[in-house]
């Protein structure tokens, strides 16, 4: 069951000994029993000493670069796909609105509209 420890406000497991955020020992908390020590031969062993720190071999060491090279190559390859199709999406959509822009700029067609008088609109400008 959680609650709120009275010191920082955080969650608090009623089956925890102390607040994992400030370190409060809640009053319902029994204290932990001290661990047992084993049982040895003569009561004054030396302890055991820590083992040896084991380092990876060096084909494990090749076997994790690979690993995380291709990882990080296919994941490359799908961004430099995407911001490619993006960018030629882009510039396609700029080309198109130039070659709209020139079509609709075109001095041929502009000659050839007419109003209703039957006077185009390069003609209607000199008669002014």
């Amino acid at each position: 069951m959680l609650t709120t420890c009275p010191e920082c406000s955080g969650k608090l497991s009623s089956a925890a000994p102390a607040c994992p955020h400030c370190g409060y020992v809640p009053k319902t908390a029994s204290a932990p029993a001290p661990a047992s020590a084993p049982v040895s031969a003569s009561p004054a062993a030396p302890p055991e000493p820590l083992p040896a720190l084991l380092l990876p071999s060096e084909e494990a060491m090749r076997k994790a670069a690979r690993l995380n090279w291709s990882e990080w190559v296919h994941s490359s390859i799908w961004r430099l796909m995407f911001g490619a199709v993006i960018l030629v999406v882009a510039l396609g959509l700029i080309v198109l609105v130039f070659l709209l822009a020139i079509r609709m700029n075109d001095g041929r067609d502009r000659q050839g509209r007419r109003d209703s008088k039957g006077r185009s609109s390069v003609e209607e400008m000199a008669w002014r």
